[in-house]
C-alpha cells in the first residue's frame, strides 16, 4: 500500500513538521504583521487587516503556505480531489454502486440483482482496484480488504483535515483582531473627550472602531467559506469510504471476483 501513496502527499506531510510556530514561519509572520501595523497607522484599515490575516496564515501554515493556497483554490473552484488516492476511491465507488445496484420493474419486483456467488465486478483500472483484486483472489477476507481501502482514504482525510484546520484558525482569530482595533478606536475617542469635543474630532477614532470590526468579520467569513469547502469534501470522502467498505463486505461474502476494465 505504501507504494500507491501519492508522492505529493508525502511531501506535504513531511513538511508539516516545519509548519505552524516554527522559526521560519514565526519570523515571516512577524514581518508581515509589522507591515500590516504600518498600514493600520496610515489608516489603510482593510489592507492592514488583510495583511494581519495573511500573517496569521503564514504563522500557522509555515512552509505549507504555497500548497495551502493552491489546494484551497483547487477545492473551491473545482470538483477534483487534491491527491490521486481519493480519486481512486471515488471512481471505484461509482463503479461498485453501478455493479451492486438492484434494478426493479414497474411493480417493484427485483429485475436485476442481487449478485450471485462468484459474480465478476468490472471496475476501473487503478492501483486501488488492482490491490483489491489481489486480496479477493487470494481470499484474504473483508478485514484485509478494508485495510487496503483505508490506506487510500486516510491519506486524503489527513491532508484535508490538516489544511482545514489552518483556515479555521485564521477565521477564528480575525474577529479578535477586529475587536482589538475597535478597542484602540474607543480608547482614542475617550482620550479626545473634553469641553471642546466635536464630531470631527471623534470621527477618526470612530472610523477605526467600525472599520476594524467590519473588516475582521469580512475576512473571517472569507476564511470560513474556504474552510467549509474542505469540510464538504471531507464529508463526501467519508460517504465514499463507507460505501466502499460495505461494498467490499458484499463482494467478500459472495466470493465475487474483480475484473479490470480495459
Amino acid at each position: 500500500m505504501a507504494k500507491t501513496s501519492d508522492k505529493a502527499l508525502d511531501a506535504v506531510m513531511a513538511e508539516s513538521a516545519a509548519a505552524g510556530a516554527g522559526a521560519l514561519g514565526l519570523l515571516a509572520a512577524a514581518a508581515v504583521f509589522v507591515v500590516g501595523i504600518l498600514f493600520f497607522v496610515a489608516e489603510s484599515y482593510f489592507l492592514a487587516m488583510l495583511l494581519v490575516s495573511f500573517a496569521m496564515l503564514v504563522y500557522v501554515a509555515g512552509a505549507e503556505l504555497g500548497k495551502l493556497v493552491r489546494g484551497s483554490m483547487t477545492i473551491f473552484f473545482t470538483g477534483r480531489h487534491l491527491i490521486k488516492n481519493a480519486t481512486y476511491v471515488q471512481d471505484t465507488v461509482a463503479a461498485l454502486r453501478t455493479f451492486l445496484y438492484m434494478k426493479r420493474d414497474g411493480t417493484g419486483a427485483i429485475k436485476v440483482g442481487p449478485i450471485e456467488e462468484g459474480a465478476k465486478a468490472k471496475l476501473p483500472d487503478n492501483p486501488l482496484v488492482r490491490e483489491l483484486q489481489a486480496v479477493l483472489k487470494r481470499k484474504k477476507g473483508k478485514e484485509y480488504a478494508e485495510y487496503v481501502a483505508h490506506q487510500y482514504y486516510v491519506d486524503c482525510r489527513e491532508l484535508y483535515d490538516h489544511l482545514h484546520a489552518h483556515l479555521e484558525f485564521v477565521a477564528g482569530v480575525m474577529p479578535l483582531f477586529g475587536l482589538i482595533g475597535t478597542v484602540i478606536g474607543l480608547i482614542g475617542m475617550f482620550d479626545r473627550l473634553g469641553s471642546n469635543t466635536s464630531v470631527e474630532n471623534l470621527a477618526p477614532e470612530l472610523a477605526i472602531s467600525l472599520q476594524s470590526t467590519l473588516f475582521g468579520a469580512i475576512l473571517a467569513s472569507a476564511y470560513t467559506s474556504a474552510a467549509s469547502r474542505f469540510d464538504q469534501r471531507i464529508k463526501a470522502l467519508e460517504y465514499d469510504y463507507d460505501i466502499l467498505v460495505h461494498s467490499l463486505e458484499v463482494l467478500v461474502e459472495n466470493e465475487a471476483e474483480i475484473e479490470i476494465q480495459a
